[in-house]
């Protein structure tokens, strides 16, 4: 892992606010870890992450994946999340791959689980990238 270039990638403000890290990749997969900070949280009692940091973990997990799989200016288009069960504030894993890396568009799936019980999975998610540049 250490010849990496996306370990090197600086985090967004958003993704180190909510307590987002690039973890490294397993095979075709990236993985991130979410320590979730108090900015994560939609509620407080009981503590519960909020839908948009779960959704903001398709996107950048997504990005992870594409770039990936075909380094290149991405821009996400289509975002769709699902969420199957409250994720409290333990870590989460965050895995991506990218299904498709085309000439034009892209599209990867994304599931979030537990860190310590990736069968447990929380919310999945799948966003599509269109390339820009490169």
């Amino acid at each position: 892992m250490d010849d990496d270039p996306l370990r090197d990638h600086e985090l967004s403000p958003l993704d180190a606010a909510i307590g987002l890290s690039y973890h490294g990749r397993d095979g075709d997969d990236v993985v991130l870890r979410l320590d979730p900070t108090h900015a994560a949280l939609g509620y407080e009692d009981p503590p519960m992450l909020h839908g948009g940091t779960l959704a903001t973990l398709v996107d950048t997990a997504g990005w992870y994946a594409v770039m990936a799989a075909a380094p290149a200016t991405w821009v996400a288009v289509d975002l769709r999340s699902d969420f199957l069960r409250m994720a409290d504030l333990s870590p989460l894993r965050v895995t991506a791959r990218c299904l498709r890396a085309g000439r034009t568009l892209a599209v990867c799936d994304v599931t979030v689980a537990p860190w310590d019980d990736p069968s447990r999975t929380t919310s999945v998610g799948r966003i599509q990238f269109i390339r820009t540049g490169d």
